[in-house]
């Protein structure tokens, strides 16, 4: 049985597997990619990688010229322990009239 580790990132539940890594010698996440398969909040706001490259919608926490990633940008808000957080801005959101349209 595969071994996971269960994330609740804002009411967004998931597991994400864990492999062994030989070369760094730790067990390690085998994270998905949530750019092409989103994970959504119950609100509708989109959970990130804190290192995944800054979307043209990002404005810097610091005062920068521009975001570099998630974790630098003020509409992410990071989840404690993780690599994990929650990006707020409008744009990233899922909207329940777009998904009714969908499904």
């Amino acid at each position: 049985m595969e071994r996971t580790v269960h994330y609740n990132i804002e009411g967004a539940e998931f597991d994400v597997p864990i492999y062994y890594d030989e070369l760094v010698r730790q067990e390690i996440e085998r994270l998905p990619d949530f750019l092409e398969h989103p994970i959504h909040t119950p609100s509708g706001e989109r959970v990130m990688l804190t290192i995944e490259d800054a979307c043209e919608n990002g404005i810097p926490i610091d005062g920068e010229a521009r975001c570099i990633d998630c974790g630098s940008c003020r509409y992410y808000r990071q989840t404690p322990g993780t690599l994990l957080g929650v990006c707020s801005h409008e744009a990233m959101r899922k909207r329940a009239d777009i998904q009714e349209m969908k499904d």
